[in-house]
Parts: structure tokens; C-alpha cells; sequence
């Protein structure tokens, strides 16, 4: 009885330091960033990978035309679509369209890298539309710092009426952009995330450019800058509205495509794991994103002990006012970090409570995704309907 009831304790001791953790680093985050308008502006070269993307590439196009930035281009790569993306965005005198035949998004930012001629290179997805001032940000970043070698900008979902986009749009403020502020504040920035990733061109080329051989790019090619010596940062100024999951077919597909392609990426850098020579990221990264990767287990093994005690005890009282509040935790943590973001939305703090309910959803994915790869079942890139 006793080592179930100290078991117990250990898992929801590791679930209340995490998130005192993720909060204290973001409040650390905003408290000491400091916004530097641009002292030089490098040329930014903005790589558009598309795919079968006539909906969307439209407004994405647009909104580069409209960006606050005096040195810059833009260059479209058509990865042998088979819709009209091609003339869609030939229609925009001011974007170089480069056609290839279909090879994959990896080699066509490859490609685009190849064709452009920026100090900068900023990956944007085909459905993602930039903020007019993303760049000034960008530039900021890089010019304080030589050593960086890339930035990840600040992902949010475009607005929908649906419940599904708004707890999506939560998840994204919570989930992921409050953890990369504790990742910057630690230096271990471990994704620049394909809608707004800003990468140095020389430090692109010191990683070997884009790699194919997992579902995750952009991960994988953060990874290889961090082992080729540069530093990478999070700015959440520089921000981009990019399209969610429409239905709940396409959000399994998306974030199996996800958690797979970073357990490949993982498996592909073990030699970080614990590795002082890489800094904060070997010792602290990678170790946090493998538990990341098992930690639904560690859930299941909270419900499980809290069902022991009671079948051991008859009382289930302890285990659930424990429980309670971690949750009651989560949700403070959620609401202060929303209330950090640059122009919070409203309907994200109605959604808090009911990522409960998703992340255990995503929790369930997460243990398919790492099942499928550990037997090694075979998955395609699939592509939303639009």
C-alpha cells in the first residue's frame, strides 16, 4: 500500500514542478525581453514551399506584399501541384515562381533556399498569412546576436467559428508558444516551426540544408543548427496566422505526422542526449521532449494508481482532491500565460477548461504515433482537405 501511495505522490509531484516551471519561465521570458527596433536590415528571403495550394497560397501572397520591411523578397516553390497553385501565384509579379516536379516539401525549400539570395531565409507555409511587422522582429534578433542561427516565430490559428479552432487556438497559445518562451529563457529552442521559421542562410548550409527523412523538417533542421555551434530563440512578436485542422480526421492526421516526425528526429540526434556540448539544449531539450513523447504513459499511470488506492483503500478522496489541483494549477497557469500572449484572444480563456478533455484526446494520439513508429508501420503525407 504504501509504495502505491508514495508512487502516487512521485507522479503528481513531476506534474506540479513541470507546469511551476513552464510558468515561472515565461513570466521570465516577458519580464526580461527587450524589443530592439532593427539597427540594419539584412535581405530576408521568404521561401513559400507549395503543394496543391490554390485556397490558400492567394492571401499568403498578399500578405507578403503588404509587409513593413525595406529588404526583402519573396520566392514561391510549386512542388508539382497538380491544381492551379502554379498560376495563382504566377499572378503576383512581385514573388519569383520557381516550378519543380513533385519531390517533397524538404527539397523544395531546398530549392528555394538554392534560387534566393538573402542573408535570411524565412520559411512560411502556403497557408499561412505573416503579420506586416514579423520581419522588423526578425531582423531585431538577429542583428543583437552573430551566434544565432535561427528564430521561431509565434503560431497562431486563424479564426473560425467553430469549437474545434477555438480550443486549437488555445492549445497554440498554452501548448506550444508558452513552452518555447521557457525553452528561449533556457536556450533551447528545439523547433522553428515551418508557418514563420527564420533561419540564418550560413547556418543552413553548416546543417546540409533540409533533410527528408522524417516527417519533421523543421525539427530536424533546428536540431543540425544547434550541432553546427548556433544558438536558436524564440520571438513572439513575430507573428502568423496559419490555417488548423478542420475536423477531427485531419487533426489526427496532422499530429500523428507531428509526434511521429519528432520521435524519427529524436532517434536521429540521440548523440544530444545529455550532451554538455551542446548546452542547455543536449542537457535539458532533448531529455524534456522525450518525456514530452512517453509522458501520456506517465497519465495513465496517475489514473492507475489513483483506481489502486481506491480498490486498496475505499477511499478515493485523497487521490482526486490531489488531481483537482493539478488541474486547478493548469488552468491558472493557462490563463496567465494566455494574458502574456501579444493580443490575447477572449475565446481562449473560455476554451481553457476544455483542454482537459483535448489534450487527453492528443494524449491518445500520442500513444498511437509512438506505438506506429516503434513497429514501424509505414504513413504517408497526407494533406488536409481545404
Amino acid at each position: 500500500m504504501s509504495i502505491i501511495l508514495y508512487l502516487f505522490y512521485a507522479i503528481l509531484t513531476i506534474a506540479y514542478v513541470r507546469q511551476f516551471l513552464r510558468l515561472l519561465l515565461s513570466l521570465s521570458y516577458n519580464f526580461k525581453r527587450k524589443r530592439n527596433q532593427p539597427v540594419v536590415y539584412p535581405k530576408i528571403s521568404i521561401i513559400v514551399p507549395a503543394y496543391n495550394e490554390e485556397k490558400t497560397i492567394c492571401a499568403c501572397l498578399q500578405s507578403l506584399k503588404n509587409l513593413d520591411y525595406p529588404n526583402y523578397e519573396v520566392v514561391v516553390v510549386d512542388d508539382g501541384s497538380t491544381d492551379r497553385t502554379f498560376e495563382v501565384a504566377s499572378q503576383f509579379g512581385t514573388a519569383k515562381v520557381i516550378r519543380q516536379k513533385n519531390m517533397g516539401k524538404p527539397n523544395a525549400l531546398n530549392n528555394g533556399v538554392l534560387a534566393a539570395d538573402g542573408e535570411i531565409i524565412l520559411t512560411v507555409d502556403a497557408d499561412t498569412t505573416i503579420d506586416r511587422y514579423a520581419l522588423r522582429w526578425i531582423a531585431a534578433r538577429f542583428g543583437v546576436n552573430k551566434r544565432l542561427g535561427a528564430v521561431a516565430g509565434n503560431v497562431k490559428i486563424n479564426k473560425e467559428k467553430s469549437l474545434l479552432n477555438a480550443v486549437q487556438s488555445a492549445e497554440y497559445a498554452i501548448g506550444i508558444n508558452l513552452v518555447r518562451k521557457g525553452q528561449s529563457v533556457l536556450g533551447s529552442v528545439l523547433i522553428v516551426p515551418g508557418p514563420v521559421a527564420a533561419l540564418r542562410r550560413e547556418a543552413i548550409a553548416c546543417a546540409g540544408f533540409f533533410s527528408d527523412d522524417t516527417f519533421a523538417e523543421d525539427f530536424d533542421v533546428t536540431l543540425k543548427i544547434i550541432k553546427s555551434g548556433y544558438l536558436v530563440e524564440y520571438e513572439e512578436a513575430s507573428m502568423a496566422y496559419t490555417d488548423a485542422p478542420k475536423n477531427i480526421e485531419d487533426l489526427i492526421k496532422q499530429r500523428r505526422r507531428w509526434y511521429r516526425g519528432m520521435i524519427q528526429a529524436l532517434e536521429k540526434h540521440s548523440d544530444m542526449y545529455f550532451n554538455g556540448r551542446y548546452g542547455s539544449a543536449g542537457m535539458f531539450g532533448v531529455p524534456n521532449l522525450w518525456f514530452d513523447a512517453v509522458s501520456p504513459f506517465l497519465n495513465i499511470g496517475l489514473l492507475l494508481v489513483t483506481l489502486l488506492l481506491w480498490l486498496f483503500t475505499g477511499d478515493i478522496q485523497f487521490s482526486l482532491v490531489g488531481i483537482a489541483v493539478y488541474l486547478m494549477l493548469s488552468l491558472g497557469v493557462g490563463i496567465v500565460g494566455l494574458s502574456l500572449e501579444p493580443n490575447p484572444e477572449k475565446r481562449n480563456y473560455l476554451a481553457l477548461p476544455l483542454l482537459i478533455v483535448y489534450n487527453t484526446f492528443l494524449e491518445g494520439i500520442r500513444i498511437m504515433s509512438l506505438t506506429e513508429e516503434l513497429v514501424n508501420i509505414i504513413m504517408d503525407w497526407e494533406k488536409p482537405r481545404r
